[in-house]
């Protein structure tokens, strides 16, 4: 049996420490769908084992981003993978971000309409931009 040369051995370990990237990255594209879901139909039990599975996902993913920096030489397949799972996991947190952000207002009006008061105006909307329909209040008078 030939041994391998040092720079083959270490481009093999690099492939598969980058495809066990890619196999964490599609596991939390599914859990996040999974976490959509749970947020849809409101079942706090799905949520509450959505989170700890991403959790720990997130986990393996930071315990395995140091090979990320050999990303570029990768085989072009793998490249795509790993680049398509996190734009995918970007898109997805954005669509929940959103889901939370427009519950949190309906839950806040509803509280304050149970309350007698009218609701908070927010100094930014869903989006990360300042409400310009009730203009904008200097930090010292926020």
């Amino acid at each position: 049996m030939q041994e391998q040369p040092a720079g083959h051995v270490a481009m093999t370990s690099t492939i598969n420490a980058l495809s066990n990237c890619a196999e964490i990255l599609d596991a939390l594209v599914a859990t996040l769908l999974g976490e959509q879901q749970a947020f849809t139909e409101r079942d706090t039990e799905a949520l509450l084992a959505v989170a700890e599975r991403k959790r720990a996902l997130l986990e393996d993913l930071k315990r395995s981003a140091p090979c990320l920096v050999a990303l570029p030489e990768a085989p072009r397949v793998l490249r795509e993978r790993i680049e398509h799972s996190f734009e995918r996991c970007r898109e997805l947190n954005q669509v929940t971000g959103r889901f939370i952000a427009a519950n949190r207002g309906a839950t806040e009006k509803a509280i304050a309409a149970l309350r007698g008061v009218p609701p908070p105006m927010p100094s930014y909307g869903r989006h990360g931009a300042s409400d310009d329909e009730h203009g904008s209040r200097t930090l010292a008078t926020a």
